[in-house]
C-alpha cells in the first residue's frame, strides 16, 4: 500500500475520532507501529494533525493556516519575521 493511502486512511480515523491515541489507530488499521507512526509524523509535518507521540488530534483549520503561514514565513530569506530557537524576530535583512 503506498504511504497516500496509508495517511489518508489514518487522517480519516483521526478526523472521525478528533482526538485517538497511536495504540487505537493500531488497532483499528492492523498496521504495524512503525507505519502508523510515519503516518503520523507525515500528516503532522504536513499541518492537517498534532501528534504528541502518544494521541493524534485533528488541527481546526485557523490552527492549519496558522502552522502553514508560520512554517512558510520562517523558511523565506525574504521574509519580515524570523523564527530563532521557537522565538519570532524582525528579519535584520529584510529590506522595505
Amino acid at each position: 500500500m503506498r504511504q497516500e493511502d496509508i495517511d489518508w486512511k489514518i487522517y480519516h480515523i483521526v478526523v472521525d475520532e478528533n482526538s485517538v491515541s497511536a495504540d487505537d489507530i493500531l488497532s483499528k488499521t492492523g498496521f504495524d507501529r512503525e507505519t502508523v507512526t510515519g503516518s503520523l509524523k507525515r500528516l503532522e509535518s504536513g499541518s492537517l494533525i498534532e501528534y504528541d507521540g502518544e494521541t493524534a488530534r485533528i488541527l481546526s483549520l485557523h490552527e492549519m493556516l496558522l502552522k502553514c503561514s508560520i512554517k512558510n514565513a520562517a523558511a523565506d530569506p525574504e521574509s519580515p519575521i524570523i523564527i530563532e530557537n521557537g522565538v519570532i524576530k524582525e528579519n535584520p535583512n529584510y529590506k522595505r
